[in-house]
């Protein structure tokens, strides 16, 4: 690094910066100070501070997309198929159009603000409105992910999304079916004797997801121990795709009761009947609830057929995966303790699911309190 004047006011300090981390080129840094010697010193003092604290000075002309292009590359392998998807379009359809030519030192808390405010108007990739409130948190999520890792690359000095002002969306409303409402539903997904009914009971019972539901296979049921275990989740990204749980803890066993074993037990043998009879048409997969031709069943199928479960039992429209928040609603309300409810639903810690459930642990809070004075007041 050095000082040289170029005029009679002028100085032109230069800095050797290394190997690009992403092009393996060579860099050199050359600053115009203006003034007097003394203010290029203290510049050049200023970069050789940056330069020796592991900042990098000078991304030159990367921009913003094409740093985003370069750090979905990185990423894209360590991605499950559906984050892959939802991480590109993100970036390519609400980022990169708004905020990719500006070069990515430049890029600073304000663009970023601006960027969400306008997303909120016109962020739509189909140009019908701005973004719902879950999405716009998503963006920002996904902005910091990358922006963080430009900072551990030093390519930038700080990640300016921590200066900014997340997206507060509005969690949706859980809606758990009640203990009656829940009995309702079982009398009449039972009296069907169907797949999409036999699927239901199983969801009310053990929590598991849509995905896990349909990617169950007969070899992931143990009947004699009466467990379920989870293996893998299905998701749709251009056809359907068996995958694994995101995290250890979604890779699970799930212990069901002799009801649950009962109806796996029959529904074994109707699917065998069903194959016999379908013979050559059968396309065998092991699947526990598959389609007609014992292929893979569609989610949205599934969703209409509870659908219109619900509507013959009389009960109120919930979303599919509100059988699961009744699961978890009606054990913890019947006392069983949440690290329990916590490993069957799968979740990474516990606490998520006092955080997802806590509207139903204060009655328990006040009950355990109740029981607990009774116990100490009445000393024998």
């Amino acid at each position: 690094m050095g000082v040289r004047r170029r005029g009679r006011n002028s100085w032109e300090v230069t800095a050797e910066l290394g190997r690009d981390p992403l092009t393996g080129r060579r860099r050199r840094l050359s600053q115009t100070v203006r003034g007097t010697k003394r203010n290029a010193e203290a510049i050049r003092a200023q970069l050789l501070h940056r330069i020796t604290t592991g900042v990098d000075l000078e991304p030159t002309r990367l921009t913003v997309a094409k740093y985003l292009e370069r750090w979905l590359e990185a990423v894209r392998p360590n991605l499950a198929p559906t984050t892959r998807r939802g991480y590109e379009g993100l970036l390519h359809h609400q980022v990169i159009p708004y905020v990719g030519a500006i070069p990515i030192f430049k890029l600073r808390p304000l663009h970023v603000q601006q960027l969400y405010a306008r997303l909120r108007e016109e962020g739509r990739a189909d140009g019908k409105g701005g973004l719902a409130p879950r999405t716009l948190l998503h963006v920002h999520r996904v902005l910091s992910e990358a922006l963080g890792q430009a900072v551990r690359w030093q390519i930038v000095a700080r990640n300016i999304c921590q200066a900014v002002e997340a997206p507060q969306p509005r969690r949706p409303e859980m809606q758990a079916l009640s203990p009656e409402e829940a009995r309702r539903l079982l009398d009449v997904a039972g009296a069907e004797n169907n797949t999409s009914g036999d699927a239901v009971i199983l969801a009310l019972y053990t929590g598991l997801r849509l995905g896990e539901l349909l990617a169950l296979r007969w070899e992931d049921v143990d009947l004699e121990r009466g467990t379920v275990s989870v293996r893998r989740t299905l998701e749709n990204v251009s056809g359907t795709t068996f995958r694994e749980p995101k995290t250890a803890k979604g890779r699970r066993v799930v212990p069901v009761g002799p009801t649950v074993v009962e109806r796996l037990r029959r529904r074994r043998r109707l699917q065998h009947a069903e194959c016999l009879a379908a013979a050559r048409s059968w396309h065998d997969q092991g699947l526990v609830f598959p389609s007609a031709d014992g292929g893979v069943l569609s989610g949205f199928a599934l969703r209409r057929a509870f659908y219109r479960l619900l509507s013959k039992a009389g009960l109120p429209r919930v979303r599919f995966h509100d059988l699961r928040h009744t699961h978890a609603s009606l054990l913890l309300a019947r006392g069983v303790h949440p690290k329990v409810v916590s490993e069957r639903l799968g979740h990474a810690t516990i606490g998520i699911t006092l955080d997802t459930y806590s509207h139903v642990l204060p009655g328990l809070q006040e009950e355990a309190a109740d029981d607990l004075d009774e116990w100490l007041s009445h000393r024998s």
